[in-house]
């Protein structure tokens, strides 16, 4: 199965002050399958840090979903999810 790199963005739904962006690396069979895995997965993060579970997925925005190298997995060094601070 090929890995993908999933780019995510979005507002907590809490706090519209608050958005983030996240990064995640995921096995998966299609470009679709890994950014609906992702989805669920940020939507999972948001509702432990106290966001309403039936809006979670729908305050997340997929933006970028790249087929990557198999090599290019072992070792990834990325953050998985940044909270970006309001300037």
């Amino acid at each position: 199965m090929p890995w993908y790199r999933c780019e995510a963005r979005g507002l907590e739904a809490a706090s519209a002050e608050s958005t983030f962006a996240a990064t995640r690396f995921v096995e998966a069979d299609a470009a679709e399958a890994a950014a609906s895995s992702v989805r669920k997965s940020v939507g999972r993060e948001l509702v432990r840090r106290g966001v309403d579970p039936l809006s979670a997925e729908a305050c997340v925005k997929i933006d970028t979903v790249k087929r990557i190298d198999e090599e290019d997995v072992p070792g990834i060094v990325a953050p998985d999810m940044t909270w970006l601070a309001r300037v």
